[in-house]
């Protein structure tokens, strides 16, 4: 096998982390991706697209048809009592334009319509809300995920050494058999929770993957920052409620939906009224002759008039349609309640969530520190013989509980409070930049560090 230069081996390094440099990418961009391929935003873009259609084509009511038919025969007339054969064919070809000049059902008709796509509208942007924040919690779900692997990696580390100091201690005569069995047994547990900790990894890691159209490996490398909290006044959610209510799409879609029902209503009841088309003929025909003409004949005719039509009876269908909608403009104003009421509900969830988040984000960040002071000071009386290793173990589970309770509440602060811009119609680009900015390179051993530091 031919060997590499000796230049090639001296830039492998720099060229790898170039190639990494090139494949990072950054949240704006993966939300970019994810938009793009997320099959719910995909169908309310369709949706948009046929509403569209639907205005033009109620616009489109208001102007001229036209059409034109094409008529030949072939005629064999036998006459009697001679029996004498005489064919002969006609041609016609008419031209019918019509132009509406009162129908009073076109214009509820184009107001449904255009609700409609006011309605389609804010179906699209709620499909990107939502598929950004399924995006957001996927990717939060594997930092925390990530840090629940490096914590529990590191206290099966820091059990494994325990473990190892008690094996020292019972030889020389200092610790009792069951202290070296109880260390042990804390390392076997701490294997199981690495397994169950890196198999809950690769299952976020799959669902980010599908949540975001791809495999994302450079997302691993990097981390939010330990001090990096989204920023929420305790004394918001008025002014979170206000905005939801404005700028809400999901609210937005439902007032929609009774506009549009209404505008039925108006075009159901307008069924009754009469209507008035002005019409234009233009007829040119040709023939070989006639049953009662042997001689040809070509000629042209046109003919302009006005159509009024009253609608006088319809078995009950127009009373029975106008009902059938009014029942639906109901339906839409009971739909509207339930969506402000489940907006109102799901702003203050979201928001308390973000907040009990924050506060318990902060409070373990204290308890994190006086857990590592504590698993210290259990090791020094370890050390001179006041505490045993059940001790030290007992302090390092609680430190290990301590930073993994912090991890889960710092990303479940973040994922609360991109639920709550999305409820309130606010999440968007800016966010993820914001996002992407608390981001640091991630540090494998960081746990590790911490652990020597907290037992140095």
């Amino acid at each position: 096998m031919p060997r590499l230069p000796s230049s090639l081996v001296i830039l492998a390094p720099a060229l790898l982390l170039c190639a990494a440099a090139a494949s990072a990418q950054t949240l704006p961009e993966l939300a970019a991706r994810a938009l793009d391929a997320d099959p719910a935003v995909r169908a309310s873009s369709a949706s948009m697209r046929a509403a569209e259609e639907r205005l033009f084509q109620a616009k489109a009511a208001y102007g001229p048809t036209a059409n034109l038919t094409a008529t030949t025969n072939e005629t064999r007339y036998r006459e009697a009592p001679s029996g004498e054969m005489r064919p002969f064919k006609s041609d016609q070809y008419v031209v019918q334009v019509n132009q509406p000049l009162w129908r009073g059902a076109l214009y509820p008709a184009m107001q449904a319509a255009r609700s409609q796509l006011e309605q389609a509208d804010s179906a699209l942007m709620q499909a990107r809300l939502e598929a950004q924040q399924r995006l957001a919690e996927a990717v939060l779900e594997v930092f925390k995920a990530r840090d629940v692997l490096a914590h529990a990696t590191a206290l099966r580390e820091a059990y494994g050494q325990q473990l190892a100091a008690a094996r020292r201690s019972f030889q020389v005569g200092r610790a009792a058999a069951p202290e070296v069995r109880e260390a042990e047994a804390r390392v076997d547990n701490a294997v199981a929770q690495v397994l169950a900790a890196e198999a809950e990894l690769d299952l976020r890691q799959q669902v980010l993957a599908e949540v975001a159209a791809g495999p994302t490996p450079a997302l691993l490398a990097r981390a939010v920052a330990a001090e990096a909290l989204p920023p929420l006044p305790a004394d918001s959610v008025l002014a979170w409620l206000s905005r939801a209510e404005a700028e809400s799409p999901s609210l937005r879609q439902a007032r929609l939906a009774v506009e549009a029902a209404e505008a039925e209503t108006r075009k159901a009841s307008l069924a009754h009224a009469p209507t008035v088309d002005i019409n234009y003929n233009y007829t040119h025909s040709k023939d070989t002759g006639t049953v009662t003409s042997i001689f040809p004949r070509r000629g042209t005719s046109s003919a302009v008039g006005a159509t009024l039509t009253i609608p006088l009876f319809a078995s009950g269908a127009t009373q029975s349609k106008v009902a059938e909608t009014l029942a639906l403009r109901d339906k839409a104003a009971g739909e509207l309640d339930l969506a402000r009421r489940t907006l109102v509900i799901g702003v203050r969830q979201a928001f308390v969530a973000t907040l009990s988040a924050l506060s318990q984000a902060r409070a373990l960040g204290t308890a994190e520190r006086s857990q590592a002071l504590s698993v210290r000071a259990n090791q020094r009386g370890f050390e001179v013989g006041i505490k045993t290793n059940a001790d030290v173990l007992e302090a390092q589970g609680k430190l290990f509980e301590a930073r993994r309770d912090l991890s889960r509440a710092r990303h479940d602060a973040w994922a609360s409070y991109f639920r709550l811009r999305a409820l309130a119609g606010a999440l968007g680009e800016g966010d993820w930049q914001a996002l992407d900015a608390q981001l640091v390179a991630h540090q494998p051993n960081e746990m590790g560090r911490a652990r020597d530091r907290s037992g140095s």
